[in-house]
């Protein structure tokens, strides 16, 4: 699709039929990223960049890179811009076309067939390999999947490497210069940011973080009380960390795999999982869900299990309206 200089100025903020508030419709573009913004808001240092995908990528200077077709767009083990693969013939269109569902890209690398990668700058990255800090990285995953299915973007795609919008083998269109915040493309996104993330997308783009994060902790909180010396429970949580990699479709580098494991197992360490301890933190669970398990709960219990139940309950709640 071509779509010329017209056209793009007069894109001027992102249509949200996502929402309510007819004020909030529309947001303004101020001003536009360009060649020199998106190099200053891209950040890595040593990324990783290739010029052909099936031959691999390797890790290189920010000025190599930058000659390359495809690079790293964030930094290791950090998380500064959301970038979606459009595996559609009408990508351009997708992304800037009115009414969007998402709000305006900053920056769209195009192919000649159409396709192509669109991004999104984040004002604050996003820490993928902090245990401590585990709810910005499932809220980023979540805006992630919202912006993916505003676009009907590839399900697989990694989110890695992307098209360099700088290399002459790909069309760029630059959108908005200001960086988001999270919330800021949630808003935008409204209804498409799913309240919890769907089973596929645990093992694509940042979801294999959280999946990650998840398989691990809930592994080393019950692993911790077998440990009594640090160096040791270092290497068990990173054989368990690898372990758990492999098993993502599309493993996570062995930089951020280490990360999460050298995060993780302080964080647990640090807390000393001990057998006394462990049964207190055991206990104490118990008697909440004691609590929480009214009179009212375990008759929904039956019902979902006791069809003849399900039915009588229907029967009931219509014959009092």
């Amino acid at each position: 699709m071509f779509v010329g200089p017209e056209y793009l100025r007069s894109i001027t903020g992102v249509s949200n039929p996502n929402t309510s508030d007819l004020a909030a419709t529309v947001t303004p573009v101020t001003t536009r990223m360009d060649a020199a913004a998106w190099e200053q808001a891209w950040t890595p240092r040593r990324p990783l960049a290739t010029d052909d995908l099936a031959l691999g990528c390797w890790r290189t200077s920010r000025d190599r890179a930058l000659t390359r077709r495809y690079l790293e767009h964030s930094p290791k083990a950090l998380q500064a811009m959301l970038v979606i693969d459009v595996d559609h013939p009408d990508a351009l269109e997708r992304a800037i076309g009115l009414p969007r569902h998402h709000p305006m890209p900053s920056w769209i690398a195009e192919g000649v067939n159409g396709r192509g990668h669109v991004g999104w700058v984040l004002r604050e990255p996003v820490v993928r390999t902090d245990a401590g800090h585990r709810r910005p990285l499932i809220f980023a995953a979540k805006v992630e999947e919202g912006l993916r299915r505003a676009l009907d973007g590839d399900v697989g795609y990694a989110g890695l490497l992307t098209k360099n919008p700088l290399h002459p083998d790909w069309y760029p269109h630059w959108g908005r210069a200001e960086p988001y915040d999270l919330g800021e493309l949630a808003q935008g996104l409204g209804d498409l940011v799913p309240t919890k993330l769907p089973r596929r997308t645990e093992s694509t783009g940042l979801g294999r973080n959280v999946t990650l994060f998840d398989d691990l902790r809930k592994w080393a909180y019950a692993a911790r009380r077998r440990h009594t010396v640090k160096a040791e429970w270092d290497v068990a949580v990173l054989e368990k960390a690898a372990e758990h990699n492999a098993a993502i479709p599309v493993p996570l580098p062995p930089t951020e795999v280490r990360a999460t494991a050298q995060s993780v197992g302080t964080w647990v360490w640090r807390r000393s999982f001990d057998e006394a301890g462990f049964r207190r933190v055991q206990t104490s669970r118990g008697r909440k869900g004691g609590r929480a398990n009214t009179p009212e709960q375990q008759a929904a219990k039956r019902r979902r299990l006791d069809p003849a139940a399900a039915l009588q309950f229907v029967q009931e709640q219509e014959v009092e309206q």
